[in-house]
């Protein structure tokens, strides 16, 4: 993994062009977004990007892409640990859950640091990712801007100090696949599911709007020449058209 060189932090400086990221979720369809991400990849995209956000599958790779690991090290990660974090459950427990929970926290709390936090000086650009709180039933979009609602260190409850790993996974936590991740948030525990079942499983408009929107307290420029969204989708299959009457 790259030596770190920065961290988000200096992504708050005004820049002439701000560049954002924002990747969709798709389950193992992710390795789609790697390999379209290794055609444009010439540096560190953690260099280039000063914000990155991800839905699902996107937010494991847009976390690994944020701590500074390469497309090539992402992509080795999903080939080498993909049939890990997938394995299918135990004969009793696929009444419920598709694949066994504990291969993936594992594999997330390997890459990312088990005691790696959201506001870590380890990420070195500003990240984002979705989830949905099942027990309030709303999408949460998490980020590590220090200026971000529920991100000051003086509430017992800030975002920052939230595992990350545990982020991500509830991020990923798809309905029927995986069970749903208890994550304590102020001396409350909330269940979380996949953010792709939101709104959001493409999260470039709420990137977007992170970004510039004042109550977000980041209020970069929209302008054309002066912001630059990066939006990677994971594929879709074709619907067949039914086609009815006679055809002419």
């Amino acid at each position: 993994m790259p030596e770190t060189t920065s961290s988000f932090l200096d992504k708050l400086q005004p820049a002439p062009q701000k560049k954002l990221l924002a990747l969709d979720g798709g389950g193992i369809r992710g390795v789609l977004t790697l390999e379209i991400l290794a055609g444009v990849e010439e540096t560190v995209l953690a260099d280039y990007f000063d914000y990155i956000a991800g839905t699902s599958t996107g937010a494991i790779i847009g976390t690994c892409l944020a701590i500074g690991m390469s497309v090539k090290e992402v992509r080795a990660f999903y080939l080498n640990n993909g049939p890990a974090m997938f394995s299918r459950a135990a004969v009793l427990r696929r009444f419920h859950y598709k694949f066994e929970q504990d291969h993936l926290a594992a594999m997330l709390k390997d890459v990312l640091g088990a005691e790696t936090t959201l506001g870590s000086a380890r990420l070195r650009t500003l990240l984002m990712m979705v989830l949905r709180n099942a027990t309030t039933d709303s999408p949460w979009p998490v980020c590590n801007h220090p200026g971000a609602l529920f991100n000051d260190r003086k509430f017992p409850g800030c975002n920052l100090d939230l595992p990350l790993w545990q982020l991500v996974r509830a991020s990923t936590a798809a309905p029927t696949y995986f069970p749903p991740e208890v994550v304590r948030v102020g001396g409350e525990e909330f269940l979380f599911v996949d953010g792709g079942v939101t709104m959001f499983n493409n999260p470039a408009f709420q990137l977007f709007l992170m970004a510039t929107v004042e109550p977000y307290n980041l209020n970069w420029p929209a302008a054309r020449t002066r912001m630059l969204l990066v939006s990677v989708g994971t594929g879709s299959a074709p619907r067949p058209t039914l086609i009815c009457g006679p055809r002419t």
